[in-house]
């Protein structure tokens, strides 16, 4: 995972799009909570995926709905996380 735009992919593979949802159209800023694209157990599907598929695991502190705002919410944690310095 190198981009925001990777991680816009992970996350849509892991939400249950209703009819009417294009999953294409899943951006950095897609308010992921606000729209109810996510909920708690899609929440740890997403964090299950990111240390199964790209070695990235975030620690229990990180796993705030804060963080999963949108995906370039979530992006800043997992560059914080690489960079060893988690918030």
């Amino acid at each position: 995972m190198h981009t925001v735009e990777d991680l816009c992919t992970l996350i849509s593979s892991k939400i249950t799009w209703g009819r009417g949802e294009d999953p294409r159209q899943l951006r950095p800023d897609t308010p992921l909570l606000e729209t109810g694209l996510l909920d708690s157990l899609t929440i740890m599907q997403i964090v299950t995926a990111l240390d199964a598929e790209a070695g990235i695991a975030l620690p229990d502190t990180e796993i705030v709905a804060a963080n999963f705002r949108s995906p370039r919410a979530l992006w800043a944690v997992v560059e914080d996380v690489r960079a060893g310095a988690a918030r």
